[in-house]
Protein backbone atom coordinates (compact mmCIF):
# COMPACT_ATOMS: atom_id res chain seq x y z
CA UNK A 1 0.00 0.00 0.00
CA UNK A 2 2.99 2.66 0.45
CA UNK A 3 4.43 1.65 -2.64
CA UNK A 4 1.36 2.88 -4.29
CA UNK A 5 1.77 5.89 -2.65
CA UNK A 6 4.54 6.65 -3.56
CA UNK A 7 3.82 6.18 -7.13
CA UNK A 8 0.89 8.79 -6.76
CA UNK A 9 2.72 10.95 -5.27
CA UNK A 10 5.20 10.69 -7.67
CA UNK A 11 2.48 11.21 -10.57
CA UNK A 12 1.15 14.58 -8.77
CA UNK A 13 4.40 15.95 -7.28
CA UNK A 14 7.21 15.69 -10.10
CA UNK A 15 5.66 17.37 -13.26
CA UNK A 16 5.46 21.24 -11.07
CA UNK A 17 8.90 21.01 -10.67
CA UNK A 18 10.19 19.95 -14.50
CA UNK A 19 11.08 23.95 -15.37
CA UNK A 20 14.26 24.23 -12.85
CA UNK A 21 15.49 21.15 -14.84
CA UNK A 22 14.97 22.60 -18.52
CA UNK A 23 17.51 25.71 -17.20
CA UNK A 24 14.88 27.75 -17.36
CA UNK A 25 14.43 30.39 -17.74
CA UNK A 26 16.60 30.85 -20.42
CA UNK A 27 16.42 34.90 -20.20
CA UNK A 28 19.37 35.11 -22.97
CA UNK A 29 20.05 35.31 -26.02
CA UNK A 30 23.04 33.56 -27.92
CA UNK A 31 25.31 36.51 -28.46
CA UNK A 32 28.96 36.03 -27.01
CA UNK A 33 29.52 37.83 -23.95
CA UNK A 34 33.14 39.65 -23.84
CA UNK A 35 35.30 38.69 -20.86
CA UNK A 36 34.33 39.83 -17.49
CA UNK A 37 31.02 40.93 -18.35
CA UNK A 38 28.74 40.73 -15.53
CA UNK A 39 24.79 40.40 -15.38
CA UNK A 40 22.16 40.13 -12.74
CA UNK A 41 18.43 38.57 -13.37
CA UNK A 42 15.28 38.27 -11.68
CA UNK A 43 11.87 36.85 -12.58
CA UNK A 44 9.56 34.94 -12.04
CA UNK A 45 8.96 31.45 -13.55
CA UNK A 46 4.61 30.32 -13.58
CA UNK A 47 2.52 27.45 -14.76
CA UNK A 48 -0.84 25.78 -13.64
CA UNK A 49 1.02 23.63 -10.94
CA UNK A 50 3.35 26.34 -9.35
CA UNK A 51 5.42 29.76 -9.01
CA UNK A 52 8.85 30.12 -8.99
CA UNK A 53 10.40 33.24 -7.88
CA UNK A 54 14.03 34.01 -7.97
CA UNK A 55 17.97 35.27 -9.33
CA UNK A 56 20.72 34.44 -11.09
CA UNK A 57 24.36 36.11 -11.16
CA UNK A 58 26.30 35.33 -14.66
CA UNK A 59 29.90 35.86 -15.34
CA UNK A 60 31.97 35.74 -18.37
CA UNK A 61 35.48 34.43 -17.06
CA UNK A 62 36.98 35.06 -20.52
CA UNK A 63 35.25 35.54 -24.29
CA UNK A 64 32.32 33.45 -25.46
CA UNK A 65 31.80 31.64 -21.67
CA UNK A 66 29.44 32.71 -19.41
CA UNK A 67 29.31 30.78 -15.90
CA UNK A 68 25.83 30.96 -13.78
CA UNK A 69 23.92 30.18 -11.08
CA UNK A 70 20.33 30.33 -9.81
CA UNK A 71 18.67 29.79 -6.47
CA UNK A 72 14.97 30.94 -5.77
CA UNK A 73 12.02 29.70 -4.01
CA UNK A 74 9.39 26.95 -5.15
CA UNK A 75 5.92 26.79 -4.50
CA UNK A 76 4.12 24.09 -5.71
CA UNK A 77 -0.27 23.82 -5.24
CA UNK A 78 0.69 20.28 -3.88
CA UNK A 79 3.32 20.96 -1.02
CA UNK A 80 5.19 23.94 1.61
CA UNK A 81 7.96 26.57 -0.31
CA UNK A 82 10.75 24.60 -0.79
CA UNK A 83 14.34 25.51 -2.40
CA UNK A 84 15.02 25.26 -5.89
CA UNK A 85 18.68 26.26 -7.62
CA UNK A 86 20.76 25.24 -10.61
CA UNK A 87 24.57 25.79 -12.02
CA UNK A 88 25.33 26.21 -16.04
CA UNK A 89 27.65 27.20 -18.71
CA UNK A 90 26.84 28.39 -22.11
CA UNK A 91 29.11 28.95 -24.62
CA UNK A 92 28.88 30.53 -27.80
CA UNK A 93 30.24 29.45 -31.30
CA UNK A 94 32.35 31.17 -33.38
CA UNK A 95 30.00 31.69 -36.89
CA UNK A 96 31.71 34.34 -37.88
CA UNK A 97 30.75 38.41 -38.63
CA UNK A 98 28.98 37.33 -41.66
CA UNK A 99 25.93 35.07 -39.89
CA UNK A 100 23.08 36.42 -39.04
CA UNK A 101 22.47 34.35 -36.11
CA UNK A 102 24.29 33.44 -32.83
CA UNK A 103 24.45 29.55 -31.61
CA UNK A 104 25.57 28.78 -28.26
CA UNK A 105 25.37 25.29 -26.17
CA UNK A 106 24.22 25.52 -23.20
CA UNK A 107 24.06 23.05 -19.83
CA UNK A 108 22.40 23.22 -16.22
CA UNK A 109 22.46 21.04 -13.41
CA UNK A 110 19.63 21.58 -10.93
CA UNK A 111 17.74 20.67 -7.51
CA UNK A 112 14.78 21.26 -6.36
CA UNK A 113 13.11 19.96 -3.17
CA UNK A 114 9.70 20.22 -1.42
CA UNK A 115 8.08 19.35 2.23
CA UNK A 116 4.07 17.61 1.32
CA UNK A 117 1.33 16.29 3.69
CA UNK A 118 3.07 13.26 5.19
CA UNK A 119 6.39 13.33 3.18
CA UNK A 120 8.57 15.47 0.79
CA UNK A 121 9.75 15.44 -2.87
CA UNK A 122 13.64 16.21 -3.99
CA UNK A 123 14.79 16.18 -7.74
CA UNK A 124 18.06 16.31 -9.33
CA UNK A 125 18.20 17.03 -13.30
CA UNK A 126 20.16 17.78 -16.21
CA UNK A 127 19.96 19.45 -19.27
CA UNK A 128 21.72 20.50 -22.29
CA UNK A 129 21.06 21.89 -25.59
CA UNK A 130 21.49 24.80 -28.13
CA UNK A 131 20.49 28.18 -28.35
CA UNK A 132 19.60 30.23 -31.30
CA UNK A 133 19.27 34.33 -31.46
CA UNK A 134 19.29 37.49 -33.54
CA UNK A 135 19.17 40.92 -32.48
CA UNK A 136 17.47 43.22 -34.13
CA UNK A 137 17.65 46.76 -32.91
CA UNK A 138 16.28 46.97 -29.39
CA UNK A 139 15.09 43.39 -30.02
CA UNK A 140 16.81 39.99 -29.36
CA UNK A 141 14.40 37.22 -29.69
CA UNK A 142 15.61 33.59 -29.13
CA UNK A 143 14.92 29.95 -29.23
CA UNK A 144 16.04 26.81 -27.13
CA UNK A 145 16.09 23.17 -28.01
CA UNK A 146 17.26 20.70 -26.00
CA UNK A 147 17.03 17.57 -23.69
CA UNK A 148 16.19 17.43 -19.53
CA UNK A 149 17.08 14.37 -17.47
CA UNK A 150 15.50 14.47 -13.95
CA UNK A 151 15.47 11.99 -11.06
CA UNK A 152 12.68 12.30 -8.69
CA UNK A 153 12.40 10.83 -5.03
CA UNK A 154 9.75 10.84 -2.62
CA UNK A 155 9.64 9.57 1.10
CA UNK A 156 6.67 9.43 2.62
CA UNK A 157 5.02 7.35 5.36
CA UNK A 158 8.83 5.78 5.98
CA UNK A 159 9.27 4.08 2.40
CA UNK A 160 11.05 5.81 -0.43
CA UNK A 161 10.40 5.78 -3.99
CA UNK A 162 12.31 6.95 -7.24
CA UNK A 163 11.62 7.76 -11.07
CA UNK A 164 13.50 8.77 -13.92
CA UNK A 165 12.56 10.71 -16.37
CA UNK A 166 13.50 12.03 -19.69
CA UNK A 167 11.96 15.31 -21.74
CA UNK A 168 12.31 17.33 -24.32
CA UNK A 169 13.00 20.80 -23.46
CA UNK A 170 11.95 23.95 -25.37
CA UNK A 171 11.61 27.09 -24.94
CA UNK A 172 10.90 30.58 -27.05
CA UNK A 173 10.99 34.38 -25.51
CA UNK A 174 12.44 38.30 -26.64
CA UNK A 175 14.87 40.45 -24.86
CA UNK A 176 13.96 44.14 -25.21
CA UNK A 177 16.89 45.78 -24.51
CA UNK A 178 15.93 49.27 -23.06
CA UNK A 179 19.81 50.86 -22.56
CA UNK A 180 23.16 49.18 -22.59
CA UNK A 181 22.50 47.76 -19.18
CA UNK A 182 18.78 46.79 -18.41
CA UNK A 183 16.52 44.43 -20.49
CA UNK A 184 13.24 42.74 -19.98
CA UNK A 185 12.39 39.51 -21.09
CA UNK A 186 9.14 37.33 -21.54
CA UNK A 187 9.19 33.65 -22.47
CA UNK A 188 6.98 30.40 -22.99
CA UNK A 189 8.70 27.10 -22.67
CA UNK A 190 7.61 23.63 -22.79
CA UNK A 191 8.99 20.36 -21.00
CA UNK A 192 6.27 18.11 -20.52
CA UNK A 193 4.22 20.91 -19.28
CA UNK A 194 4.22 25.06 -20.66
CA UNK A 195 5.59 28.15 -18.46
CA UNK A 196 5.36 31.35 -19.22
CA UNK A 197 8.66 32.84 -17.59
CA UNK A 198 9.58 37.25 -17.57
CA UNK A 199 11.98 39.47 -15.81
CA UNK A 200 14.16 41.97 -15.91
CA UNK A 201 18.10 41.62 -16.70
CA UNK A 202 20.94 43.99 -15.36
CA UNK A 203 24.00 43.52 -17.44
CA UNK A 204 27.35 45.78 -15.62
Amino acid sequence: MKKWILVLCLCLLSVPVLAQFAGLPIANSAAAPVAGETRVTAGIVTSDDYNQYGGRLSFAPVGRLALFGDFGALDPDGGDVGPSGQAGLQFTLPLGEESLVDLALRATAGFASFDFDGGDLSMNGFTAGALVSRDVKLLSPYVFLGMSFVNTEVEAHGASESEDETDLAFAAGVLLNLTGAFSLYGEYAHVDESFLNAGIRWTF
